[in-house]
């Protein structure tokens, strides 16, 4: 079987809830940006736009260590259900797609200090030149439990039988947790954090290898902007990185740097 083919572990991904990542693709978005509306509304539309010195998705480059350009629109209805969309150029080599498009939707809420959320990822890539379609889908869950107004814990699950296009079961969960530190600079609007996940990868045996994968990283907020700054690894050697995204220099430890402008309707007067 083609090793190109075995192209990609994405998300969610995407994707972020609200912005949370939901879904999706990006530990680190799960940990960042997570502009929500001052009060509970009917409903609302989160939407944000992403620049990236890489696409790294559970410590494994999308676009072969090049830049990333990412943006999400979300509406949710009754503090209960939502759906969105998100896209990312993307080139890992397979039959070469030049975009990730994601469709999800869930039910997410907040019972006091626990947010619990599940939902359904769609992975599209768009521009592939023939061959073996790798779009595929995921199922997902996600429980946040803020222990203090400044210190959140989590965990996530998320499964498929699809895996890229082959009736493959695979899945990938992780722990994270994010410490904010509000009011240590002298600007009100500007608030540090720290934050890091560890994570583990799975397919069916002999299909791809399994990995473990982490990153840690803290970064600034102002208003509606962030600026992340992250360190990330997984235990892949450059052959299991072959075998896994078709090609051996797309893992490894690395750095990404990252500014996104996340808002709402809600939160625009």
């Amino acid at each position: 079987m083609n090793n190109l083919l075995r192209a990609t572990c994405v998300a969610f991904g995407v994707g972020a809830t609200g912005f949370a990542m939901t879904a999706p693709s990006h530990a680190a978005d799960i940990l960042v940006a997570e502009p929500v509306a001052a009060e509970p509304t009917i409903w609302d539309v989160a939407f944000g736009v992403k620049g990236a010195n890489d696409y790294i998705l559970r410590s494994v480059s999308q676009t072969r260590g090049h830049m990333a350009v990412q943006g999400y629109v979300e509406v949710s209805l009754f503090d209960w259900v939502y759906a969105g969309a998100w896209a990312s150029n993307v080139d890992f080599g397979g039959n070469d797609p030049s975009i990730e498009a994601d469709w999800y939707g869930g039910v997410r809420h907040t019972f006091d200090r626990l947010t619990l959320d599940v939902g359904y990822l769609d992975i599209n890539y768009v521009g592939q030149k023939g061959g073996h379609d790798l779009d595929f889908w995921k199922i997902y869950g996600i429980a946040k439990y803020a222990v203090t107004d400044n210190i959140t814990i989590g965990a996530n699950i998320y499964w498929t039988s699809s895996y890229i296009g082959y009736n493959v079961d695979a899945g990938h969960s992780s722990l994270f947790a994010k410490v904010a530190f509000p009011g240590v600079l002298p600007n009100p609007d500007l608030s540090l954090y720290v934050s890091g996940e560890l994570g583990r990868n799975w397919v069916k045996e002999g299909f791809a290898p399994d990995y473990t994968f982490w990153n840690v990283g803290g970064g600034v907020s102002y208003k509606a902007a962030t600026l992340d700054l992250r360190y990330t690894g997984a235990n892949l050697s450059r052959t299991e990185c072959a075998l896994t995204i078709g090609q051996r220099g797309s893992c490894g430890d690395r750095f990404l740097v990252s500014l996104s402008f996340d808002t709402s309707l809600s939160k625009i007067k």
